[in-house]
């Protein structure tokens, strides 16, 4: 092989055929139980290319759930295009057996390739479970020495009382993803100033679920860059995943700085967004729970900034928001298609549009609810609330949808909402009008949903969330009520024309918002 030959090797496409031959000669189902999405060679080359520089001298990185080495051969092949010697060496981790074979072939086929262009790859490959063999390692131990660790983890939930779990109990909380805990033990086992490139799922940026996860995580780790994929499906899609992914790039012990936020329409990386933000614009540890919020736009930055000056947080205020108690398969006795004179309206998720609710919905499901002393508990009073849906796809064009249900809406004096819904109510009495008004109005601006979707990568609203987030006063909330009840329409464009008044927004922002609600 002549070195022009050899420049021109693909070691990343090298991996990917061996992807190819592992799926052809496995089940997508045996795939999906173990957790294993293998890495788009477009993806894991976007990965090595964040490393901002490869210094001589021994290089030691860490490749945990390996599968067939592609993350390990997009680093190989930018090593490959250096002109003075570099050495890799690689540890990897892989615990399907099946996959062995190929990940030593692909690292054969790239220790050969280096090494007559002068570079040196020594590797090891460890077929064993890296959790549960690396979690009591020793900290600061001999072993905890990489400089560099690189993953693509398998996803999928474990359960509270599983081997992993007890293992990272400190880390825990429910029922944990094994993803986060490939993060957590690759983070003990990085060198101070050691570097993390990770794709994952962004599921950990946000909350309760994943909370301890990320006070102990972005303790000990500096956020230095981060990439979304605006598809969902786009990032793995052969494998049929249906989940947002992210890629972070963290400094274990570094200070902190500008966060540098990158964003990609699919796995192609023709067109790459860049822009940065400030780090506790993007890491908010306002709230104590190290929120990550992704920002990459000039009107998503002023949003964030504009919300961050809101003098409260909806926990604060007289307000309470719940989710709805009715769970439908464990309900079923007490849910009927017909309304009957024991029965209550079930509301669900379609039944909520802007500012109303419509009901009834004809879609086939049960939209009536037997009222007895069995099922009370499900129930709630038929007040005045604003229903939020809890979950929308990430392509809808809104991510928080609010209506108003009024107590004349109900034939009953009880209602049904189903779980799909979180309910904003006033804690011993009922809402105003304007109230719940102006908490439609807010909640149905692009100000709060654009702001929603930078701290949130998943398709659900969670109440605790809503909790969390900075919101007017209660005097404001009823000012945006009322200039809506005066409005002639309640379009996208006047929606944020009345708010932006009522925070005292930059006209300029109120402009960019109307112009984005078209």
């Amino acid at each position: 092989m002549v070195k022009d030959e050899i420049l021109k090797a693909d070691l990343t496409q090298f991996a990917a055929e061996q992807q190819r031959r592992f799926e052809a000669a496995t089940l997508p189902r045996e795939r999906k139980e173990r957790g294993h999405f293998g890495t788009p060679p477009a993806v894991a080359e976007f990965m090595s290319g964040m490393i901002t520089g490869i210094p001589q001298g021994a290089v030691r990185v860490l490749d945990p759930g390996a599968g067939v080495g592609t993350l390990s051969a997009a680093l190989c092949q930018r090593v490959l295009r250096l002109k003075a010697p570099r050495h890799l060496d690689i540890e990897l981790w892989e615990a399907d057996p099946k996959l062995v074979s190929h990940l030593r072939r692909t690292m054969d086929h790239c220790r050969t390739v280096l090494r007559a262009c002068g570079h040196r790859l020594d590797y090891s490959v460890c077929i064993d479970d890296f959790i549960l063999a690396n979690a009591d390692r020793p900290l600061f131990g001999p072993t905890q020495s990489f400089d560099l660790a690189i993953l693509n983890p398998p996803y999928f939930k474990l359960r509270k009382e599983s081997a992993h779990a007890k293992a990272m109990k400190h880390i825990v909380h429910g029922q944990p993803n094994v993803y986060a805990l490939f993060m957590a033990v690759s983070a003990d086992l990085l060198a101070a100033h050691g570097k993390m490139i990770a794709i994952t799922p962004r599921s950990y940026f946000n909350g309760p679920y994943f909370q301890r996860f990320r006070k102990w995580f972005f303790d000990r780790l500096v956020a230095r860059q981060i990439h979304v994929f605006e598809s969902r499906t786009e990032t793995f899609r052969n494998d049929a995943v249906l989940q947002e992914n992210v890629i972070l790039l963290a400094e274990k012990g570094g200070e902190p700085g500008e966060v540098v936020l990158t964003s990609s329409a699919g796995r192609t990386f023709e067109h790459v967004g860049r822009c940065a933000a400030p780090y506790g614009q993007v890491i908010d540890d306002s709230n104590g729970d190290h929120v990550v919020r992704v920002t990459t736009s000039e009107l998503e930055h002023k949003i964030i900034r504009a919300i961050d000056k809101l003098p409260t947080r909806f926990r604060d205020l007289s307000f309470e928001i719940s989710t709805g108690p009715v769970v439908t398969f464990r309900s079923t006795e007490f849910l009927r298609k017909e309304r009957a004179n024991n029965t209550a309206p079930l509301l669900w998720m379609h039944n909520v549009r802007p500012f109303v609710t419509q009901f009834p919905s004809k879609n086939g499901k049960p939209t009536h609810i037997v009222v007895n002393d069995q099922s009370k508990q499900l129930l709630v009073p038929a007040k005045r609330y604003v229903l939020l849906k809890r979950f929308t796809a990430k392509e809808e064009k809104r991510r928080l949808v609010a209506g108003i249900v009024e107590p004349k809406d109900s034939y009953s004096e009880w209602l049904g909402l189903e779980n799909h819904l979180n309910y904003v109510y006033r804690r011993g009495s009922e809402l105003t009008y304007k109230e719940a008004l102006g908490l439609a109005t807010f909640f149905n601006s692009v100000l709060v949903d654009r702001y929603f979707r930078a701290i949130s990568g998943n398709t659900q609203v969670n109440a605790t969330e809503i909790r969390s987030m900075p919101f007017p006063d209660e005097s404001t909330l009823v000012r945006i009520g009322e200039d809506m009840e005066r409005a002639v329409f309640r379009d996208a464009s006047t929606i944020d024309q009345v708010v932006g008044r009522a925070l005292r927004l930059p006209h300029d922002l109120i402009k960019m918002l109307c112009e984005a609600a078209k």
